[in-house]
């Protein structure tokens, strides 16, 4: 039966899916294929950086935070230091002295205020002078991998043009991806189940010529990559679709809508309490980190003296590779008092929260393949490569059909 024939025995849904199929296969393909490689040169930044730049070994641990230095106390040294300005935040991080920011006043009133970041020792505070540019060999390998997979980032997720442009142009052709996920699983699908189909449905034959593995690669490959392609691609449109987002919530939480973000404030009322913030929030700081054994950072954010009503901002980050665990906290400027919020995704602790709470809080995680360490980031790495090689295989079939005939005919005259 000739092409055209079995195209004349296909039903309207049919027609119409691999219509939708092709076409929207081949407008979004080049996008789907930037996406996916930069992907891949994306998925093992951390790993890569840690392989060609040796550990040294550790001098701090976050771990014992009953000997760090408190916030009360890194406070104290700043104002010693820069009596006229005040503390912006504080850095506690893995295996490296603490560190405060303070903007300095110039004396050129017309130029504004410049960040200095000071350094302390973690355990007994003794000053370390201001912070400086690592020059050595290390420090520039390290700059220049991390603007490489910076790059890649940004190809990943904007195409390398300004983000208000890249970003929906992305997300968008990646929502058309999903949809010739569904109608390539339709087309997939064999009108009739005999043993012919199977063999053609499940197995590639590598034996026969490259025109057949090619169309076995889109085909084959596509169908058993077909959920987990569509989970990396439905959690990379979470995080620039709206209305993605909202539905991820509601089907993971049993139609519960997601709830807006509230802010929390300082309570001015209590700005006499002052002498006791500095104690309060020692212990609180001190709790966290009890809770958090060793982690990657902990930064402290500090309002400005002019926002009376703006609360301090804790983040805690656990893990550079992985997101789920890291955690958000808001407090009392003049109490040191916990503020419950829902101002960050972050803002409970993991094992507080509901099941379709937690599936949001990995999402990052699944979507990178972080989730459990190397054994799903080679797992993401493939089937990215997978998903790039989709548009790439298809474009040669319709070539070979729209084309290839047509140029054996007119080699053979």
């Amino acid at each position: 039966m000739s092409a055209r024939e079995k195209k004349r025995n296909l039903s309207i849904f049919r027609l119409v899916n691999n219509w939708l199929h092709l076409w929207l296969g081949l407008i979004s393909g080049i996008i789907v294929f930037i996406v996916c490689l930069t992907a891949c040169l994306w998925v093992f930044n951390y790993e890569i950086i840690d392989l060609m730049i040796p550990k040294k070994e550790r001098q701090y641990i976050l771990a014992s935070s009953q000997s760090l230095i408190s916030p009360s106390k890194i406070i104290s040294i700043a104002d010693s230091l820069y009596p006229d300005d005040f503390v912006r935040g504080i850095t506690y991080t893995r295996d490296h002295p603490v560190s405060f920011t303070v903007n300095v006043k110039p004396s050129d009133s017309t130029k504004r205020a410049k960040p200095e970041v000071n350094l302390l020792h973690p355990y007994t505070g003794e000053y370390l002078g201001l912070q400086v540019e690592d020059t050595s060999d290390e420090a520039q390998l390290r700059k220049k991998l991390n603007s490489f997979f910076a790059w890649a980032l940004s190809g990943h997720r904007f195409l390398w043009l300004p983000r208000d442009i890249g970003r929906p142009i992305v997300n968008y052709a990646t929502l058309i991806f999903c949809i010739t996920l569904i109608t390539g699983l339709v087309w997939w699908y064999p009108r009739k189940w005999t043993k012919s189909t199977r063999a053609k449905s499940f197995k590639i034959k590598w034996k026969a010529g490259w025109k057949r593995v090619n169309l076995d690669l889109h085909n084959v490959v596509g169908f058993y990559s077909f959920l987990l392609v569509l989970l990396l691609a439905v959690t990379g449109m979470y995080y620039g679709i709206d209305w993605v987002n909202r539905a991820l919530y509601w089907s993971t939480n049993w139609g519960t809508s997601l709830p807006e973000r509230t802010s929390v404030s300082s309570d001015t009322t209590k700005i006499s309490h002052l002498a006791k913030f500095p104690r309060a929030f020692d212990r609180e700081i001190q709790t966290i980190l009890t809770q958090y054994k060793d982690p990657h950072y902990l930064t402290i954010s500090y309002p400005d003296t002019v926002r009376k009503e703006a609360t301090i901002s804790v983040y805690i980050r656990n893990d550079m590779d992985r997101q789920f665990n890291n955690r958000y906290y808001s407090f009392d400027q003049y109490t040191g008092e916990f503020l419950p919020n829902s101002i960050s995704l972050f803002n409970k602790d993991y094992y507080e929260l509901s099941a379709g709470e937690k599936f949001r809080r990995l999402n990052y995680d699944i979507h990178v393949g972080s989730i459990w360490g190397a054994p799903t980031k080679v797992l993401a790495f493939f089937l990215t490569f997978i998903a790039g090689s989709l548009p790439i295989t298809g474009f040669i079939i319709w070539y070979n059909r729209k084309w290839g005939k047509k140029k054996n005919r007119r080699l053979l005259q």
